[in-house]
C-alpha cells in the first residue's frame, strides 16, 4: 500500500477532496489549493475526520 496525495480545496476552515483525480483529468488540478493526505492505514475517510493537508503555495 501507499499513500494517496489528493487535490483538495481548503477554504481556511473545511477541505474538499475534488473529483476527477485522475492524471488525465486537470480540472481537480486546476481548482486544487492543497493536498490531501491519506495515508496507507487509512481505508475509509468520512466527513468530519481530520486529515493532514499540504497547502500549495500560489
Amino acid at each position: 500500500m501507499l499513500t494517496n496525495f489528493l487535490n483538495g480545496f481548503y477554504n481556511g476552515k473545511d477541505v474538499e477532496v475534488l473529483p476527477a483525480q485522475e492524471s488525465f483529468r486537470l480540472s481537480s488540478f486546476a481548482k486544487a489549493n492543497c493536498l490531501v493526505q491519506i495515508d496507507e492505514d487509512v481505508m475509509n475517510c468520512e466527513k468530519g475526520e481530520m486529515v493532514t493537508i499540504h497547502l500549495i503555495p500560489v
